[in-house]
């Protein structure tokens, strides 16, 4: 860990990394059409460097800086991650490291997903999950260790973190044990935190909804994806996805953005690839806010990329360089949830 330099600018990329540039990492710095792009590229099959979701140590409450998670996973080069809610501090949509589902994806959005060695491969994924017992009562499951919060029936693990606390009014609990429901929980037991340990399983309903079991019910779980992407031993969520096989997919409706969000202008973060390689991007508008998702896919899909995902932008933002912040959204350097990250 260097100093700062005196001036306050960024400090210097690690000798290490230095070492890698132009060889196993390539680093372009373009300007297209008043946007400046940053771009990262690794081929992850030849490459000493792993790409890995970046996720903090001790569970998924809290926000930190790129450099700060970057540096906790001794990352070489990291972006910012997926969507998150910034007053709770809570992830939104899918975050899965080392085949463990630490946030479940939502809304159908767009992810990339990927093994070691090898290219992430890009669509829309969800979790299809049940939850039933011997006499045939059967309930769907809405979302997993999520931060995003709708009526229904939640499922939350120790992934989560070591305690679960209500993120609404009125929530009712059941704690499972080895595939048993060990207890009922009240709306005032989830407020104060339920500690999970293990293969703890907790199940939240949310805006009135029955959870039909008592202590003592046996209750199996199913879960599947929608897809093969989501068995694949890591996945990051984002949204919309921008590009695959080389056409524009972008569909906001789909992913259930709104018709602003997809309008504006912003700076924007984006995980890639083409036929050999993998890209971590980011593109800042020079003189105006930065492209719209339109432009950012056709930006993308003219500097010849196969799969692009648009991950959280704005002030979220980043990249990192062998420790040294070399892009911050909006001029700051904003805290952030989870990020991509390659990793030796």
């Amino acid at each position: 860990e260097g100093p700062l330099p005196s001036d306050g600018g960024p400090i210097p990329i690690d000798p290490r990394v230095q070492a890698l540039l132009g060889r196993e990492i390539q680093w372009d710095r373009l300007v297209r059409q008043g946007v400046r792009i940053n771009a990262i590229r690794v081929d992850p099959r030849t490459t000493s460097l792993q790409l890995r979701p970046l996720a903090r140590p001790g569970g998924m409450e809290g926000l930190s800086s790129l450099v700060q998670l970057a540096n906790q996973q001794q990352a070489w080069v990291a972006i910012n991650g997926g969507f998150f809610n910034r007053v709770r501090r809570l992830p939104l949509g899918a975050l899965k490291a080392n085949g463990r589902w630490l946030s479940g994806p939502i809304l159908n959005r767009g992810v990339a997903a990927w093994n070691e060695r090898s290219l992430p491969r890009f669509g829309r994924l969800q979790l299809v999950e049940s939850i039933a017992s011997p006499d045939g009562q059967r309930r769907s499951i809405s979302a997993v260790n999520s931060g995003y919060v709708q009526r229904g029936i939640s499922r939350y693990n120790a992934d989560w973190g070591p305690a679960y606390r209500a993120l609404s009014g009125s929530e009712t609990g059941l704690l499972l044990r080895a595939g048993l429901v060990s207890q009922r929980l009240s709306s005032d037991a989830l407020e104060a935190g339920v500690p999970m340990r293990g293969d703890d399983q907790l199940l939240v309903g949310r805006g009135g909804t029955e959870l039909p079991w008592d202590p003592g019910d046996r209750l199996q779980l199913e879960s599947r994806p929608s897809n093969d992407l989501g068995q694949a031993a890591h996945v990051i969520g984002g949204g919309p996805l921008l590009l695959q096989e080389g056409r524009i997919v972008l569909n906001g409706a789909t992913e259930n953005f709104s018709a602003s969000f997809l309008s504006q202008g912003a700076p924007r973060t984006v995980l890639a690839r083409d036929d050999r390689q993998v890209w971590l991007i980011t593109l800042e508008g020079i003189q105006d806010s930065g492209p719209s998702l339109g432009e950012t896919a056709l930006l993308l899909q003219q500097l010849g990329l196969r799969d692009a995902l648009n991950l959280d932008g704005g002030s979220s933002t980043g990249l990192v360089l062998g420790g040294s912040l070399q892009v911050k959204g909006r001029g700051v350097a904003g805290s952030v949830h989870n990020g991509v990250g390659l990793v030796p």
